[in-house]
């Protein structure tokens, strides 16, 4: 019993402390119109603590705003 009880123990903190660090995804859309997430997002970007995805959505969202600002 008490041996059921410790694994079960140890995999319920171990599933909580790994979605701990799971960040959350955004489309190139939402950071579009977003501008504080996305400055956040690139800043994070730079300093290595965003997703590769993240980073690739932020950019570009980046890209189509200053496109859209100079037409």
């Amino acid at each position: 019993m008490n041996k059921i009880l410790l694994t079960t123990t140890a995999l319920t903190v171990t599933l909580l402390l790994s979605a701990c660090g799971k960040q959350e995804t955004y489309t190139a859309d939402f950071l579009l119109q977003n501008d504080d997430v996305r400055a956040t997002v690139l800043a994070e970007c730079a300093e290595n603590k965003q997703t590769d995805e993240n980073c690739k959505n932020a950019k570009a969202a980046e890209y189509m705003k200053k496109k859209t600002a100079i037409e």
